[in-house]
């Protein structure tokens, strides 16, 4: 297997998530990800304020795996008040979360940060053991994922998972604490 993926449609990379035995999780904390399989809803949900909620594959993955027992969780760090894209993206975090993902937001005013969490480091942690760290351009497209294989690297994500559960509230919550 490769240790770096450039293309998020690589069979490989699919293959991490598909073959989940335990967990996943992953930090996100960029306001804005330029990825291209999101343009077409995005820009739907701009139009409308609607996201497409028919079943697709990764949402049928989620259920499959939550069935089977296994603990998937999410926490994005976002800054107030929240990007066109956030808030798109909030609307996909509600299906994903009834599919079972358990997704969760630390909000934050804009230029202030959650103490002890680093600011644009993503990475996803499969069965607490497998590290790939996310990297983006400054416009928030994907360069590449990285795995990350050093016991530091692996103690440091884990005690990042640790500090962004504590400060999360659920996705549904937030969603109803907002004007």
């Amino acid at each position: 297997m490769t240790d770096v993926f450039t293309d998020l449609d690589d069979p490989g990379w699919s293959a991490l998530f598909e073959n989940v035995e335990r967990s996943w999780f992953r930090l996100e904390t960029l306001q804005v990800y330029a990825v291209a399989y999101e343009d077409l809803g995005q820009a739907q949900f701009l139009r409308s304020g609607v996201v497409d909620d028919a079943p697709t594959s990764w949402r049928e993955m989620i259920r499959a795996h939550t069935d089977r027992g296994r603990r998937l969780q999410r926490v994005h760090v976002v800054e107030e008040p929240l990007t066109d894209y956030l808030r798109y993206e909030m609307a996909m975090y509600e299906l994903n979360h009834q599919a079972g993902e358990e997704i969760s937001i630390i909000p934050v005013p804009s230029g202030e940060w959650p103490p002890g969490l680093p600011k644009h480091t993503d990475f996803w942690l499969f069965d607490d053991q497998d590290l790939w760290a996310m990297h983006y351009d400054h416009s928030g497209r994907f360069l590449a994922a990285a795995r990350e294989t050093s016991t530091e690297r692996l103690d440091e994500c884990r005690r990042w998972q640790a500090i962004a559960l504590s400060q999360a509230v659920p996705v549904g919550d937030y969603a109803l604490a907002r004007p």
